[in-house]
């Protein structure tokens, strides 16, 4: 992809806790896993025009072993030199899992668990991201709801794959989950991407998803005419996303909508950079 060429990215990489992605080794070693992700965050901060914004939405992992992956990863970011702008709390509402007690009813070992995500929002080089005004497309009750940074959002549960079915085997007498056929394990909320797309970025900007998965930033996209850049490792993912782009774009769109192209086309002429620790 060439330089400065994407407004906005949204993303939830891989937790690496074991889920299980149709084309991906969802449990690395723990530093191994962020030094694979800085190739990703390196390559993403070449590509974002100035003032453009990244949105990581992403989560701690495991309960026991408590992994403070959100903390970890906006040091990496920071280090490569994006700017930090805010968190978001994602309050998902739900918890499949309630049963994290550790030492029950005693203060000795108790476990808690989150029934939230984080979004972190980054920039790069500029706070403002330049554009013209008519194309901004939020309103006025949307803008202070949105930047309330407390956001009340059901998570998606429809094409969904059993989130939990990896991490912890069933109980005794129980049946395991019934697979889905074309589910993603942790797929975005709809609401999540559209908040994020009006809030940050204007109408004909282009909106990247890295790990995109079963394409919901690049469909979100398309209904509130920005252009998109959808990349996933599975072909699987990958088709199913193009069926939910051909969808939408069969149905009426919201405002008028130029018809979209490739940003590039052609092989690619950069590579992934391979980040030696030091």
């Amino acid at each position: 992809m060439p330089s400065e060429c994407i407004h906005l990215a949204i993303t939830s990489p891989p937790y690496n806790v074991g889920l299980e992605y149709d084309s991906h080794n969802d449990k690395m070693p723990y530093e191994e896993y962020l030094e694979w992700l800085k190739g990703f965050w390196i390559e993403l901060y070449r590509v974002l025009v100035p003032g453009g914004r990244f949105a990581l939405n992403v989560a701690p992992t495991s309960i026991k072993d408590f992994r403070p992956v959100h903390y970890h990863m906006a040091r990496d970011l920071m280090q490569l030199g994006f700017i930090m702008r805010t968190e978001i709390l994602w309050y998902k509402q739900t918890m499949r899992r309630r049963t994290a007690w550790g030492s029950w009813k005693s203060p000795r070992n108790p476990h808690m668990v989150p029934s939230w995500e984080y979004v972190l929002v980054f920039c790069k080089g500029s706070w403002a991201l330049e554009g013209n005004k008519a194309d901004a497309d939020i309103t006025g009750e949307e803008f202070i709801k949105y930047s309330d940074a407390f956001w009340s959002i059901q998570p998606e549960t429809r094409g969904r794959q059993p989130f939990l079915n990896s991490l912890y085997p069933p109980r005794n007498g129980r049946k395991p989950p019934e697979q889905k056929n074309g589910g993603h394990p942790a797929p975005f909320p709809e609401e999540l991407i559209k908040r994020l797309i009006k809030f940050y970025c204007y109408k004909g900007n282009v909106v990247l998803d890295p790990f995109g998965g079963t394409g919901t930033v690049a469909v979100v996209a398309k209904r509130y005419d920005r252009h998109f850049v959808h990349m996933d490792l599975s072909k699987k993912y990958c088709s199913i996303s193009a069926e939910r782009i051909a969808a939408e774009i069969k149905q009426p769109v919201l405002d008028s909508s130029p018809a979209f192209a490739p940003i590039a086309e052609g092989r690619p002429k950069h590579k992934l950079q391979k980040v030696t620790r030091k």
